[in-house]
């Protein structure tokens, strides 16, 4: 499919007549903000065994070796939570279904907490984010305005009895929120799945997602084609921002 082609007027009667949405949300929403992705040619794991010395791509998120060499870790916190980093307009477009009541949940796998920032009320990050944070030597508990300062310098915060202060972004190798696993296990009823700005190669996300696509309506857009195209009623391949607009003037306004 070509890039910003006009949303499937099926699609766009779908979106518009379904009141409980069920969102899924990766780093294809972000790009256009600033914020590099992962896992696409060009993204951060293809880069950042030079750009941040590691011994392998994933190293940066593997708590094993965060205990061991924390500094890539807040150096590339700097660079996802840069001050000037705004919302796009398909965080905006979120927003305004939100406050339509269309959306039942909210399910992000980012980090950049842009969901909040645009204006979502109810949003569940299943890898975390940059919120809250805990010392890892005395567990004292931090909101982000307490260690922001040094993490926007690609420093390391430190707590007052020396220990370094962790951001609740979930590493490999630690356990999920409990908000999502307890949404994963339940399952909850929705009528509509919408799956923005991710190829779902991630578990349990993707298993989460996909055990929706073949019993409910569900739509999949992306810039690029999925290994799963083929599970989703509807699938576009475009521009994330081109595809909210589209969706507002034609759903919302």
């Amino acid at each position: 499919m070509s890039q910003n082609k006009t949303l499937n007027p099926d699609l766009l009667k779908l979106l518009k007549e379904s009141g409980n949405i069920l969102v899924v949300t990766g780093a294809g929403i972000s790009t256009s903000a600033g914020i590099i992705d992962f896992r696409s040619p060009g993204g951060l794991y293809s880069v950042a065994v030079e750009r941040y010395n590691l011994p392998y791509p994933e190293a940066i998120f593997d708590i094993a070796y965060f205990h061991k060499n924390p500094a890539p870790f807040f150096r590339l916190s700097a660079e996802l939570l840069l001050a000037d980093i705004k919302p796009t307009p398909c965080h905006h477009f979120l927003v305004d279904l939100e406050a339509k009541g269309k959306i039942g949940i909210l399910v992000t796998q980012n980090i950049d907490m842009l969901h909040e920032k645009a204006g979502s009320k109810h949003v569940i990050e299943c890898h975390g984010s940059y919120r809250t944070g805990r010392c890892l030597s005395c567990g004292k508990r931090f909101e982000y305005k307490d260690f922001s300062g040094p993490l926007l310098k690609g420093e390391i915060p430190y707590c007052k009895c020396g220990g370094i202060i962790k951001p609740d972004v979930v590493f490999f190798g630690e356990s999920l929120p409990e908000s999502f696993m307890s949404l994963f296990y339940r399952r909850p009823k929705v009528d509509l799945l919408l799956v923005l700005g991710t190829s779902l190669t991630v578990q349990p996300v993707s298993s989460f997602a996909l055990d929706y696509a073949p019993r409910i309506p569900s739509i999949l857009v992306n810039r690029d084609p999925t290994p799963y195209d083929g599970r989703f009623s509807y699938v576009h391949h475009g521009e994330l921002d081109d595809f909210a607009q589209q969706a507002w003037d034609n759903v919302l306004r």
